[in-house]
């Protein structure tokens, strides 16, 4: 032992262990309390139903979208979406027979307009022929007019001789002024009737004594032309009803489909971390089917003696190498805690390191 190379091996080797346990404090902070952990994500049920097919197994990787199961409801209610397609079917049976109605009306209201036009024009043929008549009457009353003016002359210029006596001449004034009111009350009558022709001309029906007259065609017409109108007002209530019926049916065929099947999806690549369900499992809506591990963000916890606290800070650099590999992994501080500090649990897939000291943790 006292030969010169064994003390000086013995001394390189205290100094190489010296230099080891000092160098951390040196260059940096040491801790071999550490777990690598990473958060999860609680995957439920979007509706009431029965796992349709096996779904993923524990363990297996999953893509962003990827399908993790399939849930199928045959008991979902169907009566609203019932009572919604019975309301739609009806509204346009009723347009169906309104307008079914509003077309023999129309019908009817072109045949009492034929009927009408018939009638004016046998109407306006029959106060031709009268006016026709009362002027031929007019053109005989003004002869016997004449007639009468005349005698009523000669015999005044016998009465100035003396050979007709007064009365006589009396009589003959008198047949004067009788065809004289004849051709007036002629020229009078034709008027009205030229009057009442011009009327029928435009549809309007007069009769002597001077009140408008519709004929039962008209009349008809008028109540048709009237339901009609209602008609039309009552389809268009009807086909809105419909329409508004119809965007109603489609929300409530949506909402059922929605509720008859649907799919758990992935909502980010992850593996498969438990699961709660199996192939014909019964669950109901929130209900947890699986959790999946969030690979996206690795992360070390660790602990050091609190004391190092003031030195550790976010945003300080940090390596990391796991036990049992030599590959070395970098990385950065992004949270320091204290020992007194309250951290959450439930949402990590491993436990944190225990610490029975005054250790501060590190997240890596």
């Amino acid at each position: 032992w006292n030969h010169r190379i064994t003390r000086i091996v013995v001394g390189l080797l205290l100094l190489t262990l010296v230099t080891v346990v000092s160098l951390p404090t040196i260059t940096g902070f040491t801790s071999l309390d550490g777990t690598v952990n990473a958060r999860f994500a609680v995957v439920n049920a979007p509706i009431d139903g029965t796992i349709a097919e096996e779904p993923l197994k524990v363990g297996s990787p999953v893509k962003a979208g990827q399908t993790l199961a399939e849930i199928r409801n045959t008991r979902v209610n169907r009566a609203i979406l019932a009572s919604l397609e019975a309301d739609r079917n009806t509204a346009l049976d009723r347009v169906a027979a309104l307008k079914k109605e509003r077309e023999e009306l129309s019908a009817l209201r072109e045949e009492l307009s034929g009927r009408l036009e018939v009638y004016k024009q046998t109407t306006i043929a029959n106060l031709e022929r009268e006016v026709e008549i009362l002027r031929k009457k007019v053109e005989v009353s003004q002869a016997q007019d004449l007639v009468a003016q005349v005698d009523l002359s000669r015999r005044m210029q016998l009465e100035s001789k003396g050979i007709l006596t007064q009365k006589l001449v009396e009589a003959a004034r008198a047949a004067g002024a009788a065809t004289g009111g004849e051709v007036e009350i002629s020229n009078l009558t034709v008027d009205q009737l030229q009057q009442r022709l011009n009327a029928v001309r435009q549809g309007i029906f007069v009769f002597g004594d001077g009140q408008n007259d519709v004929p039962y065609s008209r009349q008809r017409e008028d109540e048709v032309v009237v339901r009609i109108n209602d008609l039309n007002s009552r389809i268009a209530e009807n086909e809105t009803r419909a329409t508004e019926v119809q965007k109603q049916l489609v929300k409530e065929a949506n909402r059922v489909s929605s509720l008859e099947s649907a799919t758990a999806i992935a909502p980010f690549d992850g593996v498969v971390w438990t699961r709660s369900i199996v192939n014909g499992s019964n669950v109901v809506l929130n209900d947890e089917l699986m959790r999946l591990l969030d690979c996206r963000e690795l992360f070390v916890d660790i602990l050091v003696p609190e004391v190092n606290y003031d030195e550790i800070y976010p945003e300080l650099v940090a390596q990391v190498r796991l036990f049992g590999r030599s590959d070395v992994f970098k990385g950065t501080v992004i949270s320091v805690r204290g020992s007194s500090a309250s951290v959450e649990t439930d949402s990590f897939a491993a436990s944190l390191p225990p610490s029975t000291q005054r250790n501060a943790r590190i997240r890596v």
